[in-house]
């Protein structure tokens, strides 16, 4: 069976929660027993539920109030936990040593992680060391509290006591005493102890991406790289996939870790992971043609094709109509497994945006068409997209009907209101188009959507008032030079140099729909303008070389030989 890599799994970390005691310590009354069954099954809420009803029925059952604290603090992210845990220290049996102090040590963890009081976290974690001495756990978290402040040599004591603890987890301290020890610079002292770990525990990620850390601040840059892949090899977790791919950041160490890389593939059966790994990196050095490469190859080797990350990359180079066609695949592949209707539509509305963006309005408009006949409810963004398109398209009566239809079925908001005039002023209704476009001028559409005002104030004719407007929001942010409305904007003012300089500062940002800006009405004093023709015949000539690079691997990775008949 070949991995999911689509398929993830949320892991719980019970251990995190486990209590030390003996089962025969706790009651066996019949929800409590039931809660504890739903925990183990990783069923949380139903665990609440039960424990609720048993502190409703047995107010002085310590155990499950404790049990409660355990899960608010953990997962509930509520200081509600602080009172679950008063409960429970006041309620366990003082004879149960084990337990109680787990009461104290979870208290001081809540205390902290709610209420940031280190005094109260150390008083609670005092005190669970005297109740049960035998327990190396308190003097773990104290030596962590007291590393991440700074106080190492505080840090070394508390985890070498922890050593002398019957429930010690040697492997953990030896690690945590590394970090300490990464922490202070001493990178060569740590890794010896992340070996002493390893002694204890080879199975265990985290002591290899710390070994590993240890190594690449060592400048012992290929044994960094074998602890991180070796890292990846035992679990393939998020995390030390995401420290795989982050090491390839650097450009001093991405070519020996894509070699790396290479080895595993050609050593395993399946190199699913190992290929998305390389897309991962290469997309991280913007070599998109390579990227899809082993993105293509992660697709064949995956249980389900990966068309919707294949699309997504599409559509991030602005290759709109491989975008479509992956989207597409992508859509018709969530039918067929039964996906949720909302990543069902997520998908089909993602192959129409990109039917249309890439010149391909009327097909745009039949498939909304198509959608919207199968909706039991008007929908909202269906139907302002239908409108979208219908005025790019040049369709302006259809346009307008659509909007009446909006009209009466939607609140507007202030873009709402400058569309409109833009759809009344292309059919001809120019008193229409002027209240449209005040409306969304008023000092509260200033206040609330700057950017849209400025547009509609210039379609006013208030030229100066507009660009007043415009200096004002670029004085705050200047990245508001680089939006599309703002090339809008200063073409709409004749100000065609800067017009012309927002579209390139947003071609140079990865901005590739052409479609867009030469349909655009706002734009248009821009047609003849030599600059402006000039740029888009740049862009487009260096755009078509990114998209022949991408179609070549596309070919070259999707390409099968035709099968050999017998006497050929």
């Amino acid at each position: 069976m070949k991995p999911s890599f689509l398929t993830l799994t949320l892991l719980l970390l019970m251990s995190t929660i486990s209590l030390h005691a003996q089962e025969s310590k706790m009651p066996t009354t019949p929800d409590f027993t039931k809660a504890l069954e739903a925990l183990n099954e990783g069923d949380i809420l139903t665990c609440d539920s039960l424990l609720d009803e048993e502190v409703g029925k047995y107010p002085k059952n310590g155990y499950a109030w404790l049990y409660r604290g355990l899960l608010y603090t953990r997962f509930f992210q509520s200081d509600t936990a602080l009172v679950f845990l008063d409960h429970a220290a006041r309620n366990i049996p003082k004879k149960d040593k084990e337990n109680l102090a787990m009461a104290y040590y979870w208290r001081a963890i809540a205390k902290w992680k709610f209420n940031d009081d280190y005094n109260a976290f150390m008083a609670d974690m005092s005190t669970a060391k005297k109740t049960n001495p035998d327990s190396a756990d308190p003097y773990m978290n104290v030596g962590n509290m007291l590393m991440e402040r700074g106080d190492y040599a505080g840090a070394e004591q508390e985890f070498r006591q922890a050593l002398t603890k019957p429930d010690a987890s040697k492997a953990d301290i030896y690690q945590f005493i590394g970090r300490n020890q990464a922490a202070q610079g001493n990178h060569a002292v740590a890794i010896r102890y992340y070996d002493q770990a390893m002694e204890f525990n080879r199975t265990d990620e985290t002591i290899y991406m710390d070994r590993s850390m240890a190594f690449l601040n060592s400048q012992d840059e290929q044994r960094a790289i074998d602890d991180a892949v070796s890292a990846f090899k035992l679990e393939y977790s998020r995390n030390s996939f995401s420290w795989m791919v982050a090491m390839a950041d650097s450009t001093a160490l991405r070519d020996k870790v894509i070699a790396r890389i290479q080895e595993e593939i050609h050593h395993v059966g399946n190199p699913t992971m190992w290929n998305y790994a390389l897309s991962r990196i290469y997309d991280h050095a913007d070599n998109k043609p390579e990227s899809l490469r082993y993105l293509l190859r992660t697709s064949k080797t995956n249980d389900t094709p990966l068309y919707h990350q294949i699309a997504d990359l599409f559509a991030g180079v602005a290759v709109y109509d491989q975008a479509a066609d992956y989207y597409y695949r992508a859509y018709r592949q969530a039918l067929t497994d039964s996906a949720e209707q909302s990543r069902i539509d997520h998908l089909f509305g993602s192959y129409i945006a990109y039917t249309f963006s890439k010149g391909d309005p009327q097909k745009a408009i039949e498939l909304t068409k198509e959608k919207m006949a199968t909706q039991e409810e008007l929908d909202q963004t269906l139907l302002n997209n239908l409108m979208l398109f219908q005025y790019y398209h040049g369709d302006y009566a259809d346009a307008m009907a659509s909007l009446e239809q909006y009209r009466d079925s939607f609140a507007f908001t202030y873009d709402d209101f400058l569309f409109a005039g833009k759809i009344y002023r292309e059919n001809g209704l120019k008193e229409r188009a002027i209240s449209e476009f005040m409306d969304c001028a008023t000092e509260n559409a200033i206040e609330e959507d700057s950017s849209t005002a400025e547009l509609a104030l210039a379609l006013l004719g208030e030229k100066e008032r507009a660009r007043e407007l415009y200096e004002k929001r670029l004085a705050e942010d200047a990245d508001v030079g680089q939006q599309f409305n703002s090339a809008c904007l200063m073409a709409l003012l004749d100000d065609k140099p800067m017009a012309v300089n927002i579209l390139r500062q947003m071609f140079e940002n990865g901005f590739r729909n052409f479609y867009r800006v030469e349909r655009n009405e706002d734009l248009r004093s821009l047609k003849g303008y030599g600059d402006y023709e000039a740029l888009l015949k740049e862009y487009k000539n260096k755009f078509e070389q990114e998209r022949k690079a991408l179609l070549a691997v596309l070919e070259e990775e999707t390409y099968e030989a035709p099968i050999q008949l017998v006497g050929e």
